[in-house]
């Protein structure tokens, strides 16, 4: 178990503002297969969406293959857009955002493979639900390290998943996003930096239908951190980790999760795809 919580903090980064030592939240890598049965990877990176906003350039943290010092990558979303290299869900609403970046030898990261990313059919065919143990590597603003990534490793469980589209208002950049999507609530206090960081199942014994699975489970990734949820019906706006300013009266102990389905909408459109398979012909 040891090893599965170092290789979980091995999967995600930290995402700074260009310019200045201010964290603005979580990521991680999946490895997004060649199909030229090589078995390498292209490494795309994944995160909210409100969490790089309007940015054009942010910084990607890693920690160095030596494992005692700090690798900073600036990528230019906005050359990375001209490119078609950062993808979008349609659906506006859908909090996440994911963008290519290049493998560089000097970083340590263990991508997310494409194949436990959970799909719906997933969902049902594992009997994921309420009370099922999660954990989520993130980004702590107050201790982040400073010779390597330190993630701390959270966990909790799914509170609940509604089968009626939940209404959030967030902001990404200057616009104001109001929708109603299909969400997971989780019970675990979401603080400032987790958004867009991985959640996956708790691998170890798990109840499933009627049954208790003594031998566990895989770590299925089952969404990306949104943010957490008021315990009174405010307006969720204005989430910010560059400064400490109370956005809610009470937190209600709840953290909104975007479905991994979600995230797997966005990876299996062809202009992925085509993007993909033309830098492998370049």
């Amino acid at each position: 178990m040891a090893h599965f919580v170092s290789t979980l903090a091995s999967t995600v980064i930290f995402l700074f503002e260009e310019g200045a030592q201010v964290p603005i939240g979580t990521a991680f890598i999946v490895g997004y297969p060649i199909s030229d049965g090589s078995g390498a990877v292209v490494p795309l990176v994944v995160t909210a969406k409100h969490v790089v906003g309007d940015r054009e350039k942010v910084i990607g943290r890693f920690t160095a293959t030596s494992g005692s010092e700090l690798v900073h990558v600036v990528y230019d979303l906005a050359a990375s857009r001209s490119e078609g290299d950062v993808w979008t869900h349609p659906d506006e609403g859908i909090d996440l955002l994911v963008f290519r970046t290049l493998h560089f030898e000097q970083t340590k990261y263990e991508p997310v493979p494409l194949e436990v990313i959970a799909s719906k059919q997933i969902y049902s065919e594992e009997e994921i639900t309420a009370t099922d143990r999660i954990v989520f590597p993130c980004l702590l603003v107050n201790f982040m390290g400073t010779a390597r990534n330190y993630p701390v490793v959270r966990d909790g469980s799914i509170a609940l998943i509604p089968e009626e589209p939940v209404p959030l208002e967030y902001d990404v950049g200057a616009r104001r996003i109001r929708t109603k999507q299909q969400v997971i609530l989780i019970d675990a206090t979401s603080i400032g930096g987790a958004s867009g960081s991985p959640v996956f199942l708790w691998p170890g014994p798990r109840l499933k239908g009627r049954s208790y699975a003594l031998g566990g489970t895989r770590p299925w990734l089952l969404g990306i951190m949104h943010g957490f949820y008021p315990a009174l019906p405010r307006k969720l706006v204005g989430i910010q980790t560059a400064t400490l300013v109370p956005a809610f009266a009470e937190n209600s102990g709840i953290a909104i999760v975007f479905p991994s389905w979600r995230l797997l909408e966005i990876l299996e459109r062809d202009e992925v795809a085509k993007r993909i398979q033309g830098l492998m012909k370049a």
